[in-house]
C-alpha cells in the first residue's frame, strides 16, 4: 500500500491530481471506489430481474445489528468483520430460506424482516453508545472516507476478486433462472441453489462496501444505476455495461465531490447516482426502445 501511497502522492506534487489526493485517506477510497462501482453494477442487474432491490436494503439495517453485536463482543471499533459478516450473512440466508419455504410473497418476506433487523438495530446500537462513541459506527450508517483503513481496503479487494469471479462464472445462469425458472430446470440448473449462491455473493460485497457507501445508502447504489441503465439499454450486454458504468461514474464522482465537500460520501454517491438515472429517463425518448432484455436475449 505505501507503494501505492507513494506514487498518488507524487503524481498530487506534480499538478496531476488534486491536492486531496494528499491524503491517504482519500487515495484509499478511490481505490475502494475503482473495485466497488463496477461490481455493484454488474450484480445490480441481476437485483433488478430477480426484484430484490429491497433485499439489499435488509442487508444494509443489519448491518447496524452486525457491527454493534461485534463491539458488544469484544471486536475493535473500526474493524467488526465477525459481527458484521456474520449476522448479515445470517439475515440474508434467513429471507432466502422463508421465501423458499413458504408461498408468501418476496416483498412480503422482506418487509417482515426489514422491520425485524431494524427494530433489532436500533435497540442494539442504544446499547452500544452508552459504552462507545457513535462517532465510532456512524460511518458504517452513512458511509465515511475517514474510517476507511488500509484492512477494509484488503478485506474489500479480497472479497471482490472472490464475489467477481464467481458472479462472471455464473451470471447467465442467475439471469435464466430470474426469468424462466422452468427454463433453468430443463437445463438442468438448480434456481434454489442460484438464489443462495446469488444473496451470498451480494451480501460478501454489501457489507464490504458499507464504510464507503454506508448502510442506509447501499440501496441506492445497487439499484439506481442498474434502473436508469435497464431505461436505456435493448439487450443484457447493453444492460450490464450501462449499469456497470453508471455506477462507476457515481462512486467516483461522488467520492471525489465528499473531498470537497463536508458531507459523507454516500450521501453524495446517492445524489450522482441519481442525476445519472433522470438523465436516462429524458434520454430515453430520443434513444428509442429500450426497458432492459427480454427472456429471448438471455
Amino acid at each position: 500500500m505505501e507503494l501505492i501511497y507513494n506514487i498518488v502522492k507524487g503524481w498530487t506534487a506534480a499538478g496531476y491530481l488534486p491536492a486531496l489526493f494528499e491524503h491517504a485517506f482519500m487515495i484509499r477510497g478511490m481505490l475502494a471506489a475503482f473495485i466497488i462501482g463496477p461490481l455493484l453494477g454488474a450484480m445490480g442487474t441481476v437485483v433488478v430481474t430477480k426484484k430484490l432491490s429491497f433485499f439489499t436494503q435488509t442487508i444494509g439495517n443489519a448491518a447496524m445489528s452486525g457491527v454493534a453485536i461485534g463491539l458488544l463482543l469484544g471486536e475493535p471499533a473500526d474493524s467488526t468483520y465477525a459481527g458484521l459478516y456474520g449476522f448479515c450473512l445470517l439475515v440474508a440466508l434467513l429471507m432466502t430460506f422463508v421465501k423458499n419455504r413458504t408461498r408468501l410473497a418476496n416483498d412480503t418476506i422482506i418487509g417482515v424482516v426489514l422491520a425485524q433487523t431494524l427494530g433489532l438495530g436500533i435497540i442494539l446500537m442504544i446499547v452500544v453508545t452508552t459504552q462507545f462513541n457513535i462517532h465510532q459506527v456512524e460511518g458504517i450508517l452513512f458511509g465515511s472516507l475517514i474510517t476507511l483503513n488500509d484492512a477494509d481496503l484488503i478485506a474489500l479487494a479480497i472479497s471482490s476478486l472472490v464475489v467477481g469471479v464467481l458472479f462472471a462464472c455464473n451470471f447467465n445462469r442467475f439471469m435464466l433462472a430470474s426469468f424462466n425458472k422452468t427454463l433453468a430446470k430443463a437445463r438442468g440448473l438448480s434456481p434454489v441453489f442460484l438464489e443462495y449462491l446469488f444473496v451470498v455473493l451480494m451480501t460478501a460485497v454489501v457489507v464490504s462496501s458499507l464504510k464507503l457507501i454506508g448502510s442506509l445508502l447501499v440501496l441506492v447504489l445497487i439499484v439506481v444505476p442498474a434502473a436508469g441503465a435497464q431505461l436505456l439499454a435493448s439487450n443484457l450486454r447493453r444492460f450490464v455495461w450501462l449499469s456497470v458504468l453508471f455506477s462507476t461514474i457515481s462512486t467516483v464522482l461522488g467520492l471525489l465531490l465528499s473531498g470537497f465537500l463536508p458531507v459523507p460520501s454516500g450521501a453524495l454517491i446517492a445524489l450522482v447516482s441519481s442525476i445519472l438515472f433522470y438523465g436516462a429517463l429524458l434520454l430515453k425518448p430520443l434513444l428509442g426502445k429500450g426497458g432492459g432484455p427480454n427472456q429471448g436475449e438471455i
